[in-house]
């Protein structure tokens, strides 16, 4: 039977080879490719270690993703997501998007965001793919796409599919934040009101889908339904109805949450006289050379 697998192969613990992949590459950026960067910055010292180079805040939230990200990509996380329920399926994906890629976000500093986008080409398709409008339609179609049968089916089979869908997830979900947490380089940013209609709009967008598998009466993932009967004794139109709900659940709360802390924050810096919508120097020199090459200067 196409991409049945016996209990025995999803329950035994496995060696965590995707999270030692994802902590290895991770860390080699982190540790080993800032501090490296930032020797090259002028008037910095010929070695620069890494508590010189970011907070111990971005510090700590990009090591919070990066171990989540690990775990999702570890025993028994990555088995019960490809091969068993639906309801670990489209909740290990929500994690992914909605919490370890802002994360590793926020955990890198906002210089070497900069740096690593000051290449004309670079800075332009960042600016184009970080469009509102586009990102939306991106992370609402990524969902969607990733709800379908033929797509759930290759991803359990074939490991280059997971590995590409798992690619996708992080990609898009980036794009999806860089606006919603004013990261992408320049003037032209959402405002405080702009990122909560924003956040509010992804949260809705994908609703129909998960209202499918809420009121669905037969399995649309032949692979979970008989995974799931064969190691659990469990039905997967339950399970499957749970991954309507749950899931979304988590994402209208993460989504929803972000948005009214935005809004809280902005209108205690509102009270304290402050700039709710701070722009950096950085951001002025990047405009600055924006106008350069669009006047041919």
């Amino acid at each position: 039977m196409l991409g049945t697998v016996t209990g025995e192969a999803v329950l035994r613990i496995t060696p965590p080879y995707g999270g030692a992949i994802v902590l290895l590459l991770g860390g080699l950026f982190y540790y080993w490719l800032i501090p490296k960067i930032a020797s090259r910055l002028s008037n910095s010292p010929l070695h620069v270690r890494l508590r010189d180079a970011v907070t111990p805040r971005q510090h700590a939230l990009f090591l919070s993703g990066l171990v989540l990200l690990a775990l999702m990509e570890s025993w028994p996380s990555l088995e019960l997501a490809r091969y068993v329920s639906s309801l670990a399926y489209l909740t290990h994906n929500m994690l992914i998007e909605l919490v370890a890629v802002p994360l590793l976000l926020l955990g890198i500093p906002h210089w070497l965001f900069h740096r690593l986008t000051e290449t004309p080409f670079v800075d332009a398709l960042l600016e184009f793919l970080t469009s509102p409008i586009l990102t939306t339609v991106l992370y609402a179609a990524l969902f969607v796409l990733s709800m379908l049968a033929a797509i759930v089916e290759a991803q359990a089979t074939s490991l280059v599919v997971y590995v590409y869908l798992q690619v996708a997830f992080v990609v898009i979900g980036a794009l999806m934040w860089i606006p919603a947490l004013r990261l992408n380089p320049g003037t032209r940013k959402l405002s405080t009101g702009g990122r909560v209609i924003y956040l509010f709009a992804q949260s809705l967008l994908p609703t129909f889908p998960a209202f499918v598998l809420i009121f669905s009466h037969h399995s649309f993932y032949p692979i979970f339904a008989t995974n799931l009967h064969l190691i659990f004794g469990a039905s997967e139109v339950g399970d499957q109805q749970l991954a309507g709900a749950i899931p979304k659940l988590i994402d209208f709360g993460i989504l929803w949450t972000v948005a009214v802390a935005i809004m809280v924050r902005a209108q205690k810096q509102e009270d304290l006289g402050a700039d709710p919508e701070p722009i950096t120097w950085l951001d002025v020199e990047r405009e600055f050379k924006r106008t350069q090459k669009n006047t041919g200067a």
